[in-house]
């Protein structure tokens, strides 16, 4: 019989598309349970497992999804093997306290990710309009250099 774990993931995961990432693993492993945010900025998985192997896969998955999303930052992971047995539907599945709350957590997140996209792309133009100046002026000097070889001949 599965064992019920309880895992507290801390670091940036509110808000960042953490939880459906979650989901789609604990899918993919066949893995049955829920996911959800909680009032102190952690993510909560609440899954049964078969065998400590599964659930040492799990984790080392869920730890690698901060190397292929970098809006995902993982601190630490904490596990917890609860006194009893919780039966879950099929899947891991999202828990959600309130979807509205949620959404504009998610576009004020989104929003404050737009505007240091932004701040980037100024520091991109300014560094390339740097280097156009510099190209102008290679231009000119390789100008002035022509013409000085062409005065020689």
């Amino acid at each position: 019989m599965a064992t019920t774990y309880e895992l507290k993931i801390y670091g940036k995961v509110q808000h960042v598309g953490f939880r459906n990432r979650i989901e789609d693993i604990g899918r993919g492993l066949g893995i049955n349970g829920i996911v959800y945010n909680y009032k102190d900025e952690t993510v909560r998985i609440l899954a049964n497992f078969n065998s400590e192997k599964k659930k040492r896969l799990f984790k080392e998955v869920i730890k690698e999804l901060e190397e292929d999303d970098n809006l995902i930052s993982i601190d630490k992971i904490e596990e917890r093997e609860l006194k009893s047995y919780i039966e879950f539907p099929k899947g891991i599945n999202r828990i959600s306290a309130d979807d509205l709350i949620e959404l504009n957590k998610k576009l004020d997140e989104g929003v404050k990710y737009i505007k240091m996209i932004f701040g980037v792309l100024d520091d991109v133009k300014k560094g390339q309009d740097t280097i156009i100046r510099g190209q102008e002026e290679m231009k000119e000097i390789l100008k002035e250099i022509r013409d000085e070889l062409r005065n020689k001949n």
